[in-house]
């Protein structure tokens, strides 16, 4: 419920009581012995609204679905760390502007990217690289009943696919066409690009910093209020 494919959190007792059996299960060899748990990487996956005109109403159920994660995990006294601290604007705490070099200079890769399904992690719809790689998995699934059983089995066909086909191979061969978008530029430029990730020019992400502050006064772990 995270992630652009999947289903608004709505925060209803059959979407809590999914999120917790599927955190029950993962955990179960843990519980099972006894053992320590820590999560080390996990969070939602956030709309850019550059992009989605509904940006900030879909964030807001992932922030309330981050929220709702962080209750299960008081309730099994479960230890974690966030993922992630800073990036371009997907996960993080916080990210680089849209305006900054680096991200200027590498929008019109992460369109394209984004236009044919290139990336694993927070892959959005597209309905190009879906046309193409649609039927492909369609066809496995009728030679081979037995591939969406592959082994990790939540994948099912679908992801096996994109994962080897798309998000491997293709997107390998698109190596070059990034690495061109920095040809030329001098050491001035590129410490520039560099500098797009100081703290000082990066933007918070305010909705999922507030989740995480609450949560942390509600457990005193702030210390002085801060």
């Amino acid at each position: 419920m995270g992630f652009p494919a999947g289903d608004r959190f709505e925060g209803t007792d059959e979407q809590k009581s999914t999120l917790e059996r599927q955190f029950l299960r993962k955990a179960e060899f843990m519980n099972q012995h006894k053992i320590p748990i820590w999560n080390g990487e996990f969070g939602p996956v956030y709309s850019d609204p550059n992009i989605d005109s509904d940006a900030e109403e879909v964030n807001q159920h992932r922030y309330n679905l981050l929220g709702e994660q962080l209750s299960i995990y008081d309730k099994y006294k479960i230890s974690w760390s966030i993922w992630l601290y800073k990036d371009i604007g997907v996960q993080g705490m916080l990210h680089t502007s849209p305006d900054s070099k680096w991200n200027r200079t590498i929008q019109p890769f992460l369109d394209k990217k984004r236009k044919y399904r290139l990336d694993a992690w927070g892959v959005h719809p597209a309905e190009e690289a879906e046309a193409a790689i649609n039927p492909l998995i369609q066809w496995i699934d009728k030679i081979c009943p037995t591939a969406k059983d592959a082994y990790p089995t939540p994948w099912a066909t679908e992801r096996h696919v994109l994962r080897n086909v798309i998000q491997t191979y293709v997107s390998a061969c698109f190596s070059d066409e990034f690495a061109e978008q920095f040809r030329g530029m001098g050491k001035e430029e590129l410490d520039a690009l560099a500098h797009s990730f100081h703290y000082d020019e990066c933007v918070q992400r305010s909705g999922l910093n507030k989740i995480l502050t609450e949560h942390a006064h509600s457990h005193g772990l702030t210390g002085n209020g801060s």
